[in-house]
């Protein structure tokens, strides 16, 4: 077999993970394609650890500065703070590049606010990773849309639209969204939108979905609402009920049928709610639907510089240096790692453990004070602490 040899590859114990440029895309590939790609075995084979070698996607931000100051923001951004400087935010590329990482989740705070931004995204490319920016659209012109070419995708943060954006983030910012939306899409950038996905966003998700697909998005990413930052505070206020919780997958199969040329993604903490429609599990498994991989798959490096394992937990691990150099023993990340191994019920019984890996750790630690507790908002947690029978959501599409 003759191939084109891809852009990178990254040896793990299954075989291999293999970027490619075009289509963009990360590949698994068994022990025997990598073979026939032409490649040698690797070392890690003949002693697999069990996890990744090294995340596939790092979190990374950039700064906590944002004029917004969104009720909810997650890393409490503010406007007077101190950028990390350029340096530190370089050696932190250099180690997670030498590491393996092939992807950068740039955000913040708002990442348009540094004057560094795009040679840092630069930088990035020239190390050998795809710069990603999740951006409120504050600041975005003709000009700067065009800078975002370096970016793999750019993503805008709209939950919702008038009145439901100022519930959902205090202030009146949807039309500068979809506005920056347009200028991304005119200058050929690959764009889309995060909605956080929460009381008050839930009824108008169609109308957000439709505005953004106007607007250019080809992408809709769905954030569940976590308790994280002033978060905190309003959690409980503003997560979604039992009832939407168990209409997501409904949901989501009716934007794809209904807009087919956007791709409706959720996160990995959604997991439980999909679950609870009872699909193929052999159908996830094929198509790499996985729950929480914090510490393994993912990881986050925050601005002060402390990497932690997810975007939404504040327990530290150290600097970049740690995250990389005690990748394979540090013990939070052993910890995370084997979350799953030994749950309580009923996720000790359940068929797509393997999967959901017990549901959102920053949502199960918020309201239960443990780290590795069933999560508490998955409907089959609820009817397990109910003790009623759980009843799983009806979810195929009617014939046409």
């Amino acid at each position: 077999m003759t191939a084109r040899p891809p852009a990178r590859i990254r040896y793990e114990d299954f075989g291999a993970i293999i970027a490619l440029e075009s289509p963009p895309a990360l590949v698994h590939v068994d022990h025997d394609l990598v073979r026939e790609l032409g490649y040698p075995d690797a070392e890690r084979w003949a002693s697999p650890k069990g996890w990744l070698s090294a995340p596939t996607e790092v979190h990374v931000l950039l700064t906590e500065r944002c004029p917004a100051g969104c009720p909810d923001c997650y890393v409490d951004a503010v406007m007077e703070r101190e950028d990390p400087p350029t340096d530190q935010w370089r050696h932190t590329f250099e180690r997670l590049a030498a590491q393996g990482v092939f992807h950068l989740a740039l955000g913040g705070g708002e990442s348009l606010l540094r004057d560094d931004l795009f040679d840092l995204a630069a930088y990035a490319r020239d190390l050998g990773m795809v710069p990603n920016l999740t951006t409120s659209g504050i600041g975005m012109t003709a000009e700067k849309a065009a800078a975002c070419r370096v970016f793999g995708q750019v993503n805008v943060s709209l939950d919702g639209l008038g009145d439901t954006y100022v519930a959902s983030r205090g202030y009146d910012g949807a039309e500068r969204a979809l506005r920056a939306l347009r200028l991304l899409a005119d200058a050929g950038v690959s764009t889309g939108i995060n909605v956080v996905v929460n009381r008050a966003t839930w009824a108008e998700l169609d109308a957000t979905i439709e505005a953004a697909h106007d607007a250019g998005a080809r992408e809709v990413e769905l954030l569940r609402f976590k308790p994280a930052g002033r978060a905190h505070a309003t959690y409980l206020a503003k997560r979604l009920g039992l009832d939407e919780r168990r209409a997501l997958v409904p949901r989501v199969l009716a934007w794809q049928r209904r807009w087919p040329d956007v791709n409706v993604k959720i996160d990995c903490s959604f997991i439980p709610f999909v679950a609870a429609a009872n699909p193929p599990l052999e159908a996830l498994q094929r198509f790499g639907v996985i729950g929480c991989e914090a510490g393994n798959v993912m990881a986050a490096i925050r601005a002060d510089g402390t990497a932690t394992a997810c975007s939404f937990v504040e327990q530290p691990l150290g600097d970049v240096d740690a995250l990389v150099d005690r990748w394979d023993d540090h013990p939070d990340l052993l910890a995370w790692r084997a979350q799953a191994d030994d749950p309580a019920a009923p996720c000790a019984t359940c068929t797509y453990r393997p999967i959901c890996r017990g549901g959102c750790s920053a949502v199960t630690h918020h309201l239960t004070g443990q780290w590795d507790a069933p999560d508490p908002e998955c409907p089959r947690v609820v009817a397990h602490a109910r003790r009623e029978p759980f009843v799983p959501v009806p979810w195929r599409p009617s014939a046409p």
